[in-house]
């Protein structure tokens, strides 16, 4: 809360300021011309609303705060309070977005100056980022969103730096199925290639961890009463042949199913999710519940009713234990 007022309260004094008057000249070159330290830009954020994360595009919807301050004693003036001053006018970092899809812009860009030089800018923009998910651990998985800022200027011009209470957010957001905490800001250096440039760059670092509610209501105990839906066959009577094989087939087509919904919650990934393995496990053992069930009917057929009687108890006792061993190991381990 404090940051948020902090950061209303400069967009009013903003809407307030005088226009800047200035005597010197030259004031868009950068502030080491000379050969001296880049200036360090302190940035602090708010992330006002997180509207949505989608796993299968890679991407979040935000609404999120910038406000950068940065000193440059050219711009110290003789005013009482702070003035509001065109960018074209003066030295600015130039801060991007290098990971937004979509920005749209709330407010534009406003600068305002200090009596001693110190410059704010401020700047909120709402649209939709991208973002490095590692699914690995679906559906109980954690992930850090970010805003990548970078300076449009060369590194020896301008660092970026951040301090974690300058990092904030709502207490109340949209997004739905997620628990969202700051996390810690990465600060680096980003080249570009075609121009043969470094620049200063923050990551803005969100931590989100998903809520497992809607999965384990809506596909993992579905699931598990698919697999032991399977089990029913080793407790019917043998000659009841069709049954016992029709009820596996369900589960088998039934399984099929759950993966072609999954398609379109997930992003086409190279590797398996918690989720996947645990459903091409439990394909498996509906597929190997449908060979036993073929076997004990072969069995019998032959007039082997003793083999057929005893891979059918033998059964009833190893399928949940089996399915047990394959949840441990893919959710515990």
């Amino acid at each position: 809360m404090k940051l948020v007022g902090i950061l209303l309260m400069s967009l009013a004094a903003q809407a307030l300021a005088d226009a800047c008057v200035f005597q010197e000249k030259g004031l868009t070159s950068p502030l080491n011309a000379e050969g001296g330290r880049p200036v360090e830009i302190e940035l602090e954020a708010y992330l006002n609303d997180l509207i949505e994360i989608n796993d299968a595009h890679k991407s979040f919807v935000a609404d999120i705060y910038f406000r950068a301050e940065w000193t440059d004693p050219r711009l110290a003036h003789g005013g009482a309070q702070r003035c509001s001053v065109a960018p074209a006018m003066i030295w600015t970092p130039r801060l991007q977005l290098l990971n937004r899809r979509s920005v749209e812009r709330i407010t534009e860009p406003d600068l305002v100056v200090a009596p001693d030089g110190r410059v704010r800018q401020t700047l909120r923009a709402y649209g939709e980022f991208s973002f490095q998910a590692d699914l690995t651990d679906f559906p109980f998985d954690r992930q850090a969103l970010y805003f990548a800022v970078v300076a449009g200027t060369p590194l020896t011009d301008a660092v970026i730096v951040t301090r974690r209470q300058d990092i904030g957010m709502a207490d109340m957001l949209s997004v739905s199925n997620w628990k969202i905490n700051p996390g810690e800001s990465r600060s680096s250096k980003h080249y570009i290639a075609p121009v043969d440039s470094t620049l200063s760059r923050l990551d803005i670092v969100f931590e989100v961890e998903r809520l497992t509610g809607f999965y384990t209501w809506q596909l993992l105990v579905p699931l598990f009463l698919v697999v032991m839906m399977t089990w029913a066959v080793f407790w019917m009577p043998l000659e009841f042949v069709a049954p016992r094989v029709g009820l596996v087939a369900t589960s088998m087509l039934t399984l099929i199913a759950y993966r072609f919904s999954m398609a379109s919650i997930l992003p086409p990934i190279a590797y398996l999710t918690r989720l996947d393995k645990f459903m091409v496990a439990s394909s498996v053992l509906v597929f190997a519940a449908l060979a036993a069930a073929v076997a004990v009917t072969w069995l019998e057929g032959r007039g082997d009713l003793r083999a057929a009687m005893g891979l059918n108890m033998a059964s009833r006792l190893l399928a949940p234990l089996l399915f047990l061993a394959v949840f441990v190991t893919v959710f515990m381990l």
